[in-house]
């Protein structure tokens, strides 16, 4: 049996499956052909893979089972299994190497956008999204304020010591808190506490959905409370946790330095 690794089959594309450039980084295609009686073996990868069968048939061999997949079948492998696929006749199976953590170490802060558009639908989606956040006894305690409007934009930039990229995104986020619906279930703890830390988290589920959709983001939180408060209404009972300028990004930042592990990880 030869067993082949994947540095060796064809690079299809670092594009995801419909060849969206905003997802290159988030799969890997590959396309394997196997003449009948020969085999593959698919070992222990970090994330899932997912397995399309092209043309011909084969078995799989995993935990002890087996299955047939003919052509059209799809078929999702789960880290850390090993799988051995046999040809039965003549196969040719496209592979997809998914790498799911990709927004996480591609997300960049963006201080510089362009002028491009971005659809509302986009935004919606992004919020949509960021509604799934963790958060203290599911109180969800955060409102957003997103405007595209000039004069909004200018009195958040005045309220942020005058940052450009506020006045260059297409869409400017303000993300409050509600002190006192985490206090209802929380009381002192949640009010000064658990409020500011959900609103947070919504916050990073904000850029991280935001770079999934192709969006780049910048969290800013350098600002005057009271004027970005004003800025968006003066809404009763709510302050402004973080201001998130988000479009099309016109700079590529390198990746910034980060601790090694061993300056911050301690297993007690």
């Amino acid at each position: 049996m030869q067993k082949i690794s994947f540095d060796k089959l064809t690079k299809l594309s670092e594009f995801d499956v419909d060849l969206r450039e905003v997802h290159k980084k988030s799969s890997n295609l590959f396309m394997l052909n196997l003449k009948e009686g020969e085999s593959f073996i698919i070992e222990k990868w970090d994330f899932q893979i997912h397995v399309a069968i092209l043309k011909g048939s084969a078995k799989a061999f995993f935990e002890n089972k087996e299955e047939t997949l003919k052509q059209g079948c799809l078929a999702s492998i789960l880290p850390d299994v090993t799988v051995k696929f046999e040809a039965v006749e003549n196969l040719r199976m496209l592979i997809i190497k998914d790498n799911p953590v990709w927004i996480l170490l591609e997300r960049r802060s963006i201080r510089k956008f362009s002028s491009k558009p971005v659809p509302k639908e986009i935004i919606e989606k992004i919020f949509e999204v960021a509604r799934f956040a963790p958060n203290a006894g599911n109180m969800q305690p955060w409102r957003v304020y997103v405007t595209k409007k000039n004069e909004v934009k200018k009195d958040l930039y005045n309220a942020s010591f005058k940052q450009e990229h506020i006045l260059e995104a297409p869409w400017v986020a303000v993300i409050t808190t509600v002190p006192e619906e985490s206090a209802a279930k929380y009381k002192e703890r949640g009010r000064n506490l658990y409020a500011i830390q959900d609103a947070s988290a919504f916050a990073t589920y904000v850029t991280l959905s935001a770079k999934a959709y192709g969006i780049d983001s910048c969290w800013i939180g350098d600002f005057n409370e009271d004027r970005v408060w004003k800025a968006i209404g003066s809404p009763e009972g709510q302050r402004p946790v973080a201001i998130i300028a988000l479009g099309y990004g016109e700079e590529n930042p390198e990746t910034p330095y980060r601790k090694s592990l061993n300056r911050f990880l301690r297993f007690i």
